[in-house]
């Protein structure tokens, strides 16, 4: 039985990533959800959070992923998202402003922009979250 399967991240402007993984995790709507070869199909709604993907060779890969979609189909793992940012490009200091902006936006929001301004937030929470853990090893993640 194989160990490994396909994964692809695809955004609205690039393929971000295709290769064959052992292991991946990516933040559903409603919590993170681990995917191993022989995964039954499945469709999921994604969050904002970090995505792994451990490599047949040892070692992982970290993305920051905003939104969009999961699906298993036919042994593959398919990430259809807004944005997937490599963990290595993301700068806790960056992060943190954009959490207090957003923080900020939030308290003042209101009506439909509400919704808007919520995911903001949601995303700069995520994206400090993974900064932070990027730096707390030593930008080696």
């Amino acid at each position: 039985m194989a160990t490994t399967f396909r994964c692809s991240i695809v955004t609205p402007t690039e393929a971000v990533f295709d290769d064959e993984v052992t292991y991946a995790s990516f933040p559903a709507w409603d919590g993170q959800q681990g995917v191993m070869t022989g995964q039954s199909p499945l469709l999921s709604r994604l969050g904002f959070g970090s995505l792994r993907l451990d490599f047949p060779e040892g070692g992982s890969r970290w993305y920051l992923v905003e939104g969009g979609f999961a699906q298993v189909q036919k042994g593959e793992l398919t990430l259809l998202t807004d944005r997937a940012t490599p963990a290595e490009r993301l700068s806790l200091q960056e992060a943190e402003a954009e959490l207090v902006e957003a923080t900020a936006r939030v308290t003042a929001a209101a009506g439909e922009d509400r919704a808007q301004v919520v995911r903001d937030h949601q995303r700069a929470l995520a994206k400090k979250a993974m900064a932070r853990a990027v730096e707390a090893r030593g930008r080696a993640i």
